[in-house]
């Protein structure tokens, strides 16, 4: 029987692992079952099944989470033997369950029970499905068993009724081998998946780009990329900064601005991290055009602290280049959106550009506008009264001077 000879191949050699697995349960019974005794557990368990609350059985996948994390495996490994041996004793012919275990067991890595689950479906005659073949392959790749996945895997394609790998499988060794940074082995499973007529999911191309990049194997990341889009996948976060990446060590011409452009017209959303990023790159350069850009997109999202910084970044490339009237623009935009001035630097590029174009009135404009709301500092004053001496403006002068003195300046 070709599944009897798969499972005596996965036996040899296998070994187990377990890891904490991130959920929440009821405190009461988690402590409860912390501090029983191990002979203890699948009592409790069956007293807690009983009661109405938990009549439905799914209680017991977040308090084995919870009780990895409570640091005691051998007590999640006998709550998930108490439900094995539940569903076994309820005669419950239905493959979903058994499977449920079997994919908490990829959680955990715990590849020894998985198997045991698998064995008491074939017992028990259930009918096997590709889900369930699926949730082991799941778990050996979870604790690196590359030899026990690869012979179900074989065993799937020798094509037993309702076992044949689906796309669920192809995307689980395309991730495993991502992890393993092991381009060559992607590259073969995504275009093995292909070949049998399945398209990856988003998760298989995140896998399979940030994969290339780590890689450095930047052709194939932009090909996977590209062929996302055209399937009309929208990239995740982390397919986005993979992208990023993969421009950036490219070092294209308009890697940014051709960025900010597909993001745009895709409607795609950031995450904080590529934000600053993006807004880092766009101030190291200078490009004022990528600046609005990556401005206007933010905008249209909740990237508020970046878009302060960029607002200011903004202003201080206007003036610094002295384009008063768009730096007067930017300036406006700011305040009108709620947005103050961070430090005294940004306030003072301003300044020295009013001083170098002889705009004094234009400046008092803006100091009698931000004086509402900003409290100049000994610098700011100082340049102001430098530039009001060079330009022989006495009556502005003196009212600085006292304003100074007020201030307790002077």
């Amino acid at each position: 029987m070709a599944i009897a000879a798969a499972r005596r191949r996965l036996w040899r050699g296998m070994g187990t692992a377990a890891a904490a697995a991130v959920s929440g349960t009821d405190g009461t019974l988690l402590a409860r079952l912390v501090s029983d005794p191990e002979c203890r557990v699948k009592v409790t368990m069956e007293d807690v099944a009983s009661a109405a609350q938990h009549r439905d059985g799914g209680f017991w996948e977040p308090l084995a989470a919870a009780l990895l994390r409570a640091s005691s495996p051998t007590k999640a490994h006998l709550v998930m033997e108490w439900k094995l041996e539940k569903l076994l004793k309820e005669e419950i012919h239905d493959c979903e369950p058994y499977s449920t275990i079997i994919r908490f067991c990829a959680q955990t890595r715990n590849s020894a029970l998985a198997m045991r689950v698998f064995e008491c479906v074939e017992a028990q005659g259930i009918h096997l499905n590709t889900g369930i073949f699926n949730a082991l392959v799941n778990t050996f790749l979870s604790v690196g068993d590359l030899l026990s996945a690869m012979t179900l895997y074989e065993t799937m394609e020798e094509g037993i009724d309702g076992c044949k790998p689906d796309s669920t499988t192809y995307d689980a060794f395309i991730s495993a081998f991502s992890v393993l940074g092991s381009g060559h082995a992607m590259m073969s499973w995504y275009l093995a998946a292909k070949n049998a007529g399945f398209i990856p999911s988003i998760h298989a191309f995140e896998s399979l780009i940030t994969g290339f990049v780590r890689l450095n194997m930047l052709d194939d990341a932009k090909t996977a990329f590209e062929e996302m889009i055209s399937l009309g996948i929208k990239p995740s976060s982390a397919i986005l900064e993979a992208n990023l990446e993969m421009l950036s060590r490219k070092e294209e011409a308009n890697t940014v601005r051709d960025f900010l452009k597909c993001v745009s017209d895709g409607n795609w959303e950031l995450n904080k991290a590529t934000v600053e990023r993006l807004m880092r790159m766009c101030l190291d350069r200078g490009d004022i055009n990528e600046m609005e850009q990556l401005f206007a997109l933010l905008r249209k999202g909740t990237h508020l602290s970046s878009a302060t910084q960029l607002h200011q970044g903004i202003i201080r490339f206007y003036a610094k280049a002295d384009r008063l009237a768009d730096m007067e623009d930017a300036i406006c935009r700011m305040l009108d959106n709620g947005v103050m001035f961070m430090c005294p630097e940004d306030v003072e590029v301003i300044i020295c550009s009013y001083f170098r174009h002889k705009e004094f009135d234009r400046l008092d404009l803006f100091l009698n506008r931000i004086r509402s709301f900003l409290k100049l500092n000994r610098s700011t004053y100082d340049i102001l009264v430098a530039g009001y001496r060079k330009f022989d403006l006495h009556e502005r002068l003196d009212t600085t001077i006292n304003d100074m003195r007020q201030a307790g300046f002077v």
